[in-house]
C-alpha cells in the first residue's frame, strides 16, 4: 500500500502529523475520521526501494510490553491501541497503528488487522498473536514476544561489543597501510634508488611492488567493488545463498559462532511458537522462514516432511544432519514428559551461554593475530626501507 504523509486537526484541536499506509486519500481520510480527527492535507510519499521504512526491534519491544499491560489490565484493546498510539514518536508506526486500529473496528481480529503489515509484523509475531487470540491468552502471547524481541536485541549488543574493538584495530591497519603505499613507499623507493648501491632482496621486492601499485591502483578497488556487489546479488541467488549459507557454517573460527547463532534462534522460535499453542508442523514451517539461513530452512523442511509423515520430533531431527545429538535426545525426553516447552528453553539457554564463550574465544583469537599482522608489516618496513638506510650510514661511517 502506498505512504501517506498527513496532517490533521484531532479532538483536542491539537495539530497531529505523521505518516500511514493506506489505500488511497479516502481511506486516509476515512481512519482520521474514526478517531475524531480532521484531515487538513495530505500528501503521497515515495519509498525508496533501498530505504523501506522500518520498525526497530525496541519499538516493537515497547509496544509488546504495552499490550501485554492493557490487556492485563482489562483495558479495551482499541482504547489501549489508541493511548499507545497517541504516546509513539515514530511517525511510521503510528500511521501503522492508526490502520490496525482503523482494520479493528472495521471488524478484523488482531492478528488479521497485523497481517496487512507484513514489513513490521513478521509471521512468526503474527501466528503467536494468533495463537494468543484462540486461546484466550494474548497478554501472554504479548508478554512472550517482548522477551524474545529484548533478548534478540541484547543478542546484538554483545555481538557489536565484542566486534567492535577488532574492527576498530583494522580499520585502523588498513589506512595506515593505505597511507604508508601511496604516499610514505614512492618517496623511499626515490630515495634509496638514488643510493646507487646495491639493494637487499626485500627493498627489491618492495620497489616492484611500488611499481606494480602506481601501475594497477585501480584493481583492488575493481575486486573490491566486485565482492560487494557479488554479496548483494548473491542474497537474491536462491542457488548462491544455498551454498554460502552452508559452507559459511563450516568456516574456521567463525564457523562455529554462525551455527550457535542460528540454532538458538531456532530454539527460541520452537520455544515459544510451541508455548503458544502452535502444532510442531506448523511451527516448523514457520521457523523455517525466518532462521535467515538457507541451508538450515532446508535441513527444517526435511524435519518438518518427516513430522507430516507420522514420525515424531526427535526422530525426524535425528535423521537431518544439523542438529546436534543434545537436542535429539533432550527433545526425546521432551516429548516423553509433555515438557517440550521447558527443553527448548532450557536448550535456548545454553546455547547463550555456549555464544557468549564462542564469543570471548574468537575475540581473544583475534587480538593476537592483528599483533601478528603489525608485527610482520613493521619487520617488512625495517627489511626492506632501514637495512639499506642502515647500510648506507654505516659506509659513510
Amino acid at each position: 500500500m502506498p505512504l501517506y504523509r498527513y496532517e490533521a486537526i484531532n479532538e483536542r484541536g491539537e495539530t497531529e502529523q505523521g505518516m500511514m499506509e493506506v489505500g488511497d486519500e479516502v481511506a486516509l481520510y476515512e481512519t482520521l475520521r474514526a478517531r475524531g480527527w480532521v484531515l487538513v492535507k495530505a500528501s503521497r510519499k515515495a519509498v525508496p526501494l533501498m530505504r523501506k521504512k522500518k520498525v526497530t526491534p525496541r519499538a516493537l519491544a515497547e509496544f509488546c510490553r504495552h499490550m501485554d499491560h492493557v490487556i492485563r489490565a482489562g483495558i479495551p484493546i482499541l482504547q489501549g491501541l489508541e493511548d499507545i498510539t497517541t504516546a509513539t514518536t515514530d511517525e511510521f508506526f503510528k500511521g501503522v497503528l492508526l490502520a490496525i486500529i482503523r482494520d479493528i473496528e472495521n471488524g478484523k481480529s488482531f492478528s488479521e488487522a497485523l497481517e496487512a503489515h507484513p514489513h513490521v509484523f513478521s509471521r512468526f509475531f503474527i501466528a503467536v498473536v494468533r495463537a494468543g487470540e484462540t486461546t484466550g491468552q494474548l497478554d501472554k502471547s504479548f508478554h512472550d514476544l517482548a522477551a524474545y524481541l529484548e533478548w534478540t536485541i541484547n543478542l546484538k549488543a554483545r555481538i557489536k561489543q565484542a566486534i567492535t574493538y577488532p574492527i576498530i584495530v583494522i580499520v585502523l591497519i588498513v589506512i595506515a597501510l593505505i597511507i604508508f603505499i601511496t604516499y610514505v613507499i614512492p618517496k623511499l623507493v626515490k630515495f634509496i634508488s638514488e643510493m646507487n648501491m646495491p639493494l637487499p632482496l626485500p627493498t627489491k621486492i618492495l620497489i616492484a611492488f611500488e611499481g606494480l601499485f602506481e601501475r594497477f591502483w585501480f584493481v583492488p578497488l575493481i575486486l573490491f567493488g566486485a565482492l560487494l556487489i557479488f554479496f548483494a546479488l548473491s542474497k537474491k541467488m536462491e542457488r548462491v545463498r544455498y551454498i554460502w549459507d552452508k559452507y559459511k557454517l563450516r568456516l574456521p573460527v567463525l564457523g562455529k559462532l554462525f551455527y550457535e547463532l542460528v540454532i538458538s534462534r531456532f530454539l527460541r522460535y520452537a520455544e515459544m511458537l510451541y508455548r503458544a499453542g502452535i502444532q510442531i508442523y506448523d511451527m516448523l514451517g514457520i521457523t523455517k522462514e525466518v532462521l535467515n539461513n538457507r541451508y538450515v530452512e532446508a535441513q527444517v523442511e526435511a524435519v518438518r516432511d518427516l513430522v507430516m509423515g507420522g514420525e515424531s520430533l526427535s526422530s525426524s531431527m535425528s535423521k537431518v544432519g544439523v542438529f546436534p545429538l543434545l537436542i535429539h535426545r533432550s527433545v526425546r525426553v521432551g516429548e516423553s514428559t509433555g515438557t517440550l516447552d521447558s527443553i527448548f528453553q532450557e536448550l535456548g539457554r545454553q546455547y547463550d551461554e555456549e555464544i557468549d564463550r564462542t564469543l570471548r574465544r574468537v575475540v581473544s583469537m583475534i587480538e593476537p593475530i592483528l599483533l601478528i599482522i603489525i608485527g610482520l608489516v613493521m619487520l617488512a618496513i625495517i627489511l626492506s626501507v632501514l637495512w639499506p638506510i642502515y647500510t648506507l650510514i654505516g659506509k659513510i661511517g
